[in-house]
């Protein structure tokens, strides 16, 4: 990347965390169209989740009992390796999470609020999407600084995997500027044209 006065400046990074079930390979041809949109001054970079999941090729960030959710969960196997391998693999300037991935990205950034800004392992920007309240853990986002990160939530409103409430109140952790993007549709990462812009003008910070 090149700027105006003939510098070359370097791209920043994005980490991409999947839902349960769900792995990196997939997580990128799901998000191809924003990839591609953002290339000119983002790196896009995938991680599979650190947990097997039974369906073939399908991973987790933490593990969970058969019909077991994260909200309701006394325990979560996992997450503080899958914590650890974010904030080691870093730093990043973004972290762009759906479902176990959002809260997972929302876990991480709520550590690195008790540091110095220079220490933390997300330097820019966070995007959440369908994260649900992840109980057990959450004792670090309800006292969290609400200037670690510039946030994006977006939340279905049919969501009826991740409540849309608790959506909303991962958002209310992050202070009063976390922005909300709705969406009239379930448990997915919206890429409709509308949902696209919104995305791209969150993550130039236009």
């Amino acid at each position: 990347m090149v700027s105006s006065d003939g510098d070359v400046t370097r791209k920043k990074r994005m980490l991409c965390l999947h839902g349960k079930g769900g792995n990196a390979a997939s997580f990128a041809r799901g998000l191809a169209p924003l990839v591609d949109a953002t290339s000119n001054s983002w790196d896009w970079h995938f991680a599979d989740g650190t947990q097997p999941e039974p369906n073939p090729g399908g991973r987790g960030w933490w593990t969970l009992q058969p019909g077991q959710r994260t909200y309701n969960a006394a325990s979560l196997p996992g997450l503080d390796i899958s914590m650890k391998r974010v904030i080691e693999a870093g730093p990043w300037d973004g972290l762009f999470g759906f479902s176990q991935g959002a809260m997972l990205a929302a876990l991480v950034i709520a550590e690195d609020g008790g540091k110095q800004k220079e220490e933390r392992a997300i330097k820019e920007l966070a995007i959440i999407v369908g994260a649900a309240w992840p109980t057990c853990a959450a004792a670090k986002l309800e006292t969290m600084p609400s200037d670690v990160v510039r946030s994006l939530h977006v939340v279905g409103e049919r969501d009826v995997i991740n409540p849309p409430a608790q959506a909303r109140r991962v958002a209310e952790a992050f202070g009063a500027n976390a922005q909300v993007f709705e969406h009239e549709r379930g448990h997915i990462v919206p890429m409709t044209d509308d949902a696209v812009a919104t995305y791209v003008k969150f993550i130039e910070h236009l």
